[in-house]
């Protein structure tokens, strides 16, 4: 009887240990959750903060970099009335 006593006590305390081990691994997950949505949270906040930050900068260069596309576009459009070879120059020449 004293053995069967024992060894319920001693299972009585296994099951306390793991059960403290297994509340202290759910502790550890829920705080690691929270530390990842708090890294996220900053790492996407400062994306969008600089942005909206240079906001201003990028649209200045967009505009430039727009006008410098129809720029070309019209300097394509132009040239493209010119003569390549050299029959078609010669021609041109002679009128």
């Amino acid at each position: 009887m004293d053995s069967d006593s024992h060894k319920l006590d001693e299972l009585l305390e296994l099951t306390k240990e793991n059960s403290k081990i297994l509340h202290g691994m759910r502790r550890t997950q829920r705080w690691g959750s929270v530390f990842t949505i708090v890294y996220w949270a900053v790492i996407l906040g400062s994306i969008l903060g600089t942005y909206y930050y240079f906001q201003p900068t990028l649209q200045k260069y967009m505009s430039l970099f727009e006008s410098s596309v129809s720029s070309i576009q019209k300097l394509q459009k132009t040239t493209s009335g010119i003569p390549t070879d050299a029959q078609a120059l010669k021609n041109l020449l002679q009128k």
